[in-house]
């Protein structure tokens, strides 16, 4: 059984053998929770949304449910799914535009288009009037962007980011580009290059207003889950009439969701596309991936996808404030955070000569400021600057660190010693971590006086 961490003290349990009890956004999750005052504890909780805030649903592993409290259950979905359904809300497009641009209105309260005749029910909504054609061809800057990092985090690519990142597609070959939670790359796409081919999957409903089921379903990356009646048969037929070598899949996942289960997704898309090439003869077919994602997520993207490369391309958003090269003081001299984790081979994917260079040691493009470490044999910077070589650590640090005799490692100025960092938090050896430790399975924290005092969560 596949376990990882997702917080201090929690873990969580894919491939769990039994069927999962839903909640509005489909099949929920199973979590494991090991306390040091009791035996581990097991529930179900929603897949997308880490705040009780955002979905309530909670049952223990072994709850008894009684029929009454599952139709209750359903029911409960039921009422919170959106007003409309993509066909309802297609229709409701069509009578939009059928409008003149200046009876055309949108409710930015609800995120939904309006007909005439419920213009008094937003009254006291923000709706834009007067929509011209192009608005209704750029939903993206046309509704407002949801920015819980914990949910749906639209944070949508600055122009530059997405030039690149279609630029790229297309240098490489690729025709069909299945998006998964990258509205802004399938939007331009689809407006301006006919060459691609996309699909776009997204939990959001308000994109079923604009594009025809054949163009967007609804799905939750987080369980691999069609939330309407259709969108896993058009996801099907969108990857088996590609050709090998045609499709590449994209994904822009929120930054505060779990990551062993957005790869957990990935593994079944690549599955999915992988068995449809075996079928045909090809035996090689591996679809190839373009994952977004901050660069200090590495280890744990590697941990569920060690296939793939992290480049040193700084990924930029129009919204948010930690990757918007126009917000100068929060983003710093080192510019934004955010990667591109990826199987295609790195030398392939070219980038912009304006603040990237070839290494040919490495044989892939970085940064202008990751120099070569002949001793480490790569460019070791991953936040965008120099590091340099500790001989003690026999690897390359940030320039801020400094090495500490008794920790063993360096470390950020002034540092208070607790010990060797990286312990296991429930025993305290430094030979393994939390998620590999003999004792973990008794349910019980076997700390040391030094282990207590490094103890994370």
């Amino acid at each position: 059984m596949h376990t990882y961490d997702s917080g201090p003290g929690v873990e969580v349990i894919l491939d769990d053998p039994k069927t999962p009890p839903m909640c509005p956004h489909g099949p929920t999750l199973l979590f494991q929770r090991n306390s040091q005052e009791s035996n581990s504890q097991r529930f179900y909780a929603c897949s997308a949304c880490r705040d009780r805030k955002d979905c309530r649903f909670f049952q223990w592993e072994n709850d008894k449910v009684s029929d009454v409290r599952k139709e209750a259950q359903v029911l409960q979905n039921r009422s919170e799914q959106p007003p409309f359904t993509h066909k309802m809300l297609q229709k409701r497009y069509q009578q939009v535009c059928d409008l003149r641009e200046g009876d055309r209105k949108l409710c930015k309260t609800c995120g939904i288009l309006i007909l005439p005749d419920e213009y008094s029910q937003h009254f006291e909504h923000q709706v834009q009037s007067i929509l011209t054609n192009k608005d209704l061809q750029q939903p993206t800057r046309l509704l407002p962007s949801l920015e819980n990092s914990k949910k749906e985090a639209q944070y949508l690519f600055a122009e530059s980011t997405v030039r690149f990142l279609v630029d790229t597609v297309k240098k490489l070959g690729y025709q069909k580009i299945l998006c998964i939670g990258a509205p802004r790359i399938f939007e331009y796409i689809t407006n301006n290059e006919k060459s691609l081919k996309p699909l776009l999957l997204d939990i959001d409903f308000r994109y079923g207003q604009f594009y025809d089921r054949k163009q967007f379903a609804r799905y939750n990356m987080f369980n691999h889950f069609f939330l309407e009646d259709g969108g896993n048969k058009q996801y099907r037929k969108f990857l088996s009439d590609a050709q090998p070598g045609e499709l590449v899949l994209l994904t822009d996942p929120p930054f505060g969701g779990l990551v062993e289960p957005i790869a957990h997704t990935l593994k079944k898309v690549q599955s999915d596309y992988n068995q449809k090439h075996k079928d045909q003869g090809d035996e090689k077919a591996e679809l190839p991936i373009l994952w977004i994602f901050p660069y200090f997520m590495e280890t744990r993207v590697h941990e569920s996808l060690p296939s793939l490369t992290m480049l040193d391309y700084k990924v930029d958003y129009d919204n948010h404030p930690l990757s918007n090269p126009k917000n100068k003081l929060r983003v710093g001299k080192k510019g934004s955070p955010v990667r591109i984790f990826t199987n295609i081979e790195p030398i392939k994917v070219v980038l912009p000569s304006n603040g990237y260079r070839l290494c040919k040691p490495c044989k892939r493009y970085v940064a202008v400021d990751n120099r070569h470490c002949n001793k480490c044999k790569a460019c070791t910077s991953k936040d965008g600057g120099s590091y340099v070589h500790c001989s003690k650590c026999k690897k390359c640090v940030k320039q801020s660190r400094v090495h500490c005799e008794k920790c063993g490692q360096c470390q950020l100025q002034p540092h208070t010693c607790g010990g060797a960092p990286g312990a296991c938090h429930i025993c305290g050896d430094l030979s393994h971590k939390r998620k590999l430790c003999p004792n973990k399975r008794s349910g019980s924290r076997r700390l040391t006086k030094k282990s207590k005092k490094m103890k994370i969560g």
